[in-house]
């Protein structure tokens, strides 16, 4: 592939052991401190800002205006068929079970 591929020369570990919980925790510190090369196809080492377009400006201003939070009810999508459906079986179930009961005292 003609794709540059990103990489660190640093030591950090592949995989961690307990969850993370806090962004200072020694793992990410190790990360953000990380220096991020990235390889050409060539066998080239770059600086990343060659390769690697930053975001615009407008997606890394914060918002202004909080998001309001959804608190109204979930849209009714679901029917009552099989709950009715479940009903039906447990009065099926319990009228040959009564059936059962009926012909043995008898």
């Amino acid at each position: 592939t003609a794709t540059p591929v990103l990489y660190t020369t640093a030591d950090v570990p592949l995989e961690v052991d307990k969850p993370i919980l806090t962004m200072t925790e020694p793992e990410v510190v190790q990360l953000k401190e990380a220096p991020v090369m990235a390889i050409q196809p060539t066998g080239e080492e770059v600086e990343i800002a060659a390769v690697v377009t930053p975001p615009p400006a407008k997606e890394l201003e914060p918002d202004t205006a909080p998001e309001q939070v959804a608190t109204a009810m979930l849209p009714a999508t679901a029917s009552l068929l099989p709950f009715i459906a479940l009903f039906g079986l447990l009065a099926l179930g319990g009228a040959w079970g009564l059936g059962l009961i009926r012909k043995r005292n008898l």
